[in-house]
């Protein structure tokens, strides 16, 4: 309950509080604060505060949680400021002063919406999850398959049945970083997503995944040139994910890299705790002001490089949101026509190896 009226607050608290768990808020702020710390269903909202306004309230928390209902409370029978709060998002509005069996129906019908919507939500979830598992193993079964054709491990090959091997694998390939996108989202989504630590070489880990493209480089004559101190760097981190992002971050270099070159450079920051990873490339970039529109899902920059691009725009949010959850930090530089050049931070701890004193 958010009102700065004691009087109405207090009256709304003895209604509902027979039946639901009850907090209230003087001001839009500690409403937040609130919001922050404790799983909130639904927000009862006055829309005339001091500070910060009823409306602001709102979008912040639908900002937070698009699924937690709110009812504008309004005092000044203002249908102008209640449509208002419609149109962010509220369920619905009621005028003071109250009648206590219609704000329990509105209550409990505001709840029923929203745990109609968390169980949608929980099945699309379960849905995704099985048919990305399913899609998963025959896809890999097919890429083991072909990769043993193209190594002609049981016969030769014609060129043109060369040709259209790589053409399978390679699509094949592209559609198992999908469905891999796929159920990565879709578990930090759900929250069902531990984080297993371990021991592990960040530019080991750099060799393997380019190691993947050296293919698709060549065909494209783009070079690609990694840049390492001369020590190793051992870290304690998730490297599932430090490599999910890394590749997500590399296959978009390539992706819009046309032509030119791509540098990746890594190095340690002791003091900060942290190994930074630079990608830097000569592709098509991106206009400043759609840089942070393009970490939303199923975003590219328009429909004509959806077209001319495979994908389904993924590969950003994905490592967005994996460099969050590890607590690190992911900027993009981009021009038009000029290139792209990503800088990735991620925290670790220190591995039990030595690792050399030439990190800085």
């Amino acid at each position: 309950i958010v009102d700065d009226e004691m009087g109405p607050r207090e009256s709304l608290k003895v209604i509902l509080k027979p039946y639901f768990n009850i907090y209230t808020a003087e001001r839009g702020g500690q409403a937040i604060e609130i919001l922050k710390q404790i799983p909130i269903d639904l927000v009862t909202l006055d829309i005339k505060m001091p500070g910060l306004s009823g409306t602001k309230v709102l979008e912040k928390i639908k900002q937070r949680d698009p699924d937690i209902e709110a009812i504008i409370v309004t005092g000044y029978g203002s249908l102008e400021t209640a449509i208002e709060g419609l149109r962010l998002g509220a369920f619905d509005y009621i005028a003071k002063p109250f009648d206590v069996n219609h704000i329990l129906s509105l209550v409990r019908r505001a709840l029923e919406r929203r745990n109609a919507s968390l169980k949608l939500k929980q099945i699309k979830s379960e849905f995704l999850a099985n048919v990305s598992h399913e899609l998963r193993t025959p896809l890999s079964v097919v890429i083991g398959f072909v990769s043993i054709l193209l190594e002609q491990l049981i016969g030769k090959l014609t060129d043109e049945q060369q040709r259209a091997l790589e053409r399978v694998y390679k699509n094949s390939e592209e559609l198992l970083e999908l469905i891999d996108n796929v159920l990565c989202l879709n578990s930090l989504n759900s929250g069902d997503f531990p984080k297993i630590e371990k021991e592990f070489d960040v530019g080991a880990m750099v060799k393997e995944t380019a190691g993947r493209y050296k293919k698709l480089l060549g065909e494209k004559g783009v070079q690609l040139s990694i840049h390492s101190p001369t020590t190793d760097i051992h870290i304690v981190s998730d490297p599932a994910k430090v490599g999910r992002v890394f590749q997500n971050l590399l296959h978009n270099a390539i992706k819009f890299t046309l032509r030119g070159e791509i540098a990746v450079k890594m190095h340690r920051s002791v003091n900060l705790g942290v190994v930074n990873l630079e990608i830097i490339d000569t592709g098509i970039g991106i206009p400043l002001d759609r840089i942070e529109g393009m970490f939303q899902p199923f975003q590219q920059m328009d429909g004509s490089f959806r077209r001319e691009f495979s994908g389904m725009g993924l590969g950003l949010t994905v490592a967005r949101r994996l460099i969050d959850f590890l607590g690190g930090t992911l900027e993009i530089r981009s021009q038009p026509n000029i290139g792209t050049h990503v800088l990735l931070s991620i925290p670790y701890r220190a591995a039990t190896q030595k690792t050399g004193t030439s990190d800085h």
